[in-house]
């Protein structure tokens, strides 16, 4: 049997492709492009973010498959963004939804008959927890990533991946071997978070009596004297205590501000600092906040040569979530916002070496990310309508909108931007289809 397949995004979401493809047995496995996909017998897609939804029906576009056609391969499709299977529907003939390794040779036989497997013909799905996990590593651009952990011990209201994977971890045996096996030097050991394995601390110790330099540094702030990252990449999240404390990661200020003071006494040379604009309850306080933090960061001893990267995203509320049914503002502009607040030139008065990213989600890639998360069956169409009025196009691998009021007037007739970006219940969530089940005793 002939197999293709294609992870869409950066490497690093290839591994659940990777470690699928190697369950498969012999198997001829192809990585295809829209010309080479009409000769395989089976496609097998991953999707992990909400954009690749439309990379994925636009590669069967440029591919001439269509799921009404008799003559075309197979397809079935998987990955984390299949948290709401609903949307797929329209293009794949299986939805694998949840951990895949374990169900993937069934499926690409034929077989859907899995309760973790949605097709048109089913009305509710499971979500797949594999337990326990085996060692696996993938090495791409020369990089071994080998899986520590699925799922978090902690419980951030927004986060999809600690609602829907309960915490497992791959044995230290297990990841010893596929240290020793790999010859490339740079390893992530990745997982939601790293140093809860019972064992991080030895598989560090592993990684330097082999000569390997961990590349992982996401941590969270009330465990950074578990990592010696120069600069460790931490998730603060909301700019007030107020909505750190709305979103269950209740740092207070004081508490950020005494981590960095430890950082830099312990001579790291900066950290990178996640947040997340748009939660709901913001406001301009919020912001003063912020910018309160950042001064009286600047002004601990040793800042002028303490590297700052305040990193933004926009909230987007996640199927499964305690806040899956919020509303999110897409019409502000939080671009523009968060550069005016960092100023340009004579304007930047932060007392630290601030290299803050800027790149933040427009106003309609957010109503794009909201259509892609939280449609139902009118997916289809409404994409098609959208991409044959020229509303939304593919661009360097990345779904764009003309502009917000084109984007705004092609959803008039399905509801409006509104229907997707405001409120939501229980009854009128598409990914209600999808079941979370707790994980069996051992």
């Amino acid at each position: 049997m002939k197999i293709g397949y294609l992870t869409f995004g950066r490497d690093d979401f290839g591994y659940g492709m990777a470690l699928c493809l190697s369950r498969l047995g012999n198997c001829e496995l192809y990585r295809v492009t829209p010309k080479t996909a009409r000769y395989v017998d089976v496609l097998l897609f991953s999707c992990f973010w909400w954009e690749h939804i439309y990379l994925f029906a636009d590669f069967l576009k440029r591919a001439g498959i269509r799921k009404q056609d008799q003559n075309r391969p197979r397809v079935v499709v998987g990955g984390f963004n299949t948290f709401n299977p609903v949307p797929f529907l329209g293009y794949a003939d299986a939805v694998v939804c949840g951990d895949g390794e374990e169900i993937i040779k069934q499926a690409v036989g034929g077989d859907y008959s899995s309760e973790h497997v949605l097709t048109s013909e089913k009305k509710t799905v499971t979500w797949c927890n594999v337990d326990p996990l085996r060692g696996f590593c993938h090495e791409t651009n020369d990089i071994a990533r080998i899986e520590l952990a699925r799922g978090c011990k902690f419980k951030c209201r927004f986060c999809a991946v600690t609602h829907l994977k309960p915490y497992r971890e791959t044995p230290f045996e297990d990841v010893a071997a596929a240290l020793r096996k790999t010859k490339l030097k740079r390893v992530s050991l990745f997982a939601p978070e790293p140093t809860m394995h019972v064992q991080d601390k030895d598989l560090t110790d592993l990684c330097h009596q082999l000569g390997k330099i961990r590349t992982d540094s996401d941590v969270r702030l009330d465990r950074l004297e578990k990592r010696d990252d120069s600069v460790p990449r931490v998730g603060i999240e909301g700019l007030s205590e107020k909505l750190r404390k709305s979103v269950n990661k209740p740092y207070s200020s004081e508490k950020i501000v005494g981590a960095v003071k430890t950082a830099i006494e312990h001579g790291r040379k900066g950290i990178f600092m996640y947040m997340i604009l748009d939660l709901p309850g913001e406001c301009e306080e919020d912001w003063e906040e912020f910018r309160d933090l950042l001064q009286r960061i600047g002004s601990i001893p040793g800042a002028d040569g303490f590297l700052l990267k305040p990193s933004p995203s926009v909230f987007m509320p996640s199927p499964h979530t305690p806040m899956q049914f919020e509303a999110i503002n897409y019409e502000r502009d939080y671009g523009g916002k968060w550069s005016s607040f960092f100023g340009r030139g004579g304007d930047r008065q932060w007392r630290v070496i601030m290299a803050e990213r800027s790149r933040v989600f427009s106003p309609a890639a957010r109503v794009l990310s909201m259509l892609s998360t939280r449609s139902g069956n009118e997916f289809y169409e409404v994409e098609k309508v959208l991409t044959d009025r020229k509303v939304l196009k593919i661009s360097g691998g990345r779904a764009a909108a003309k502009s917000l009021a084109d984007l705004e007037k092609g959803l008039a007739p399905f509801g409006g931007a509104g229907k997707y970006c405001g409120p939501y219940t229980a009854e009128s969530a598409p990914w209600k289809v999808l079941q979370i089940k707790p994980l069996s005793p051992a």
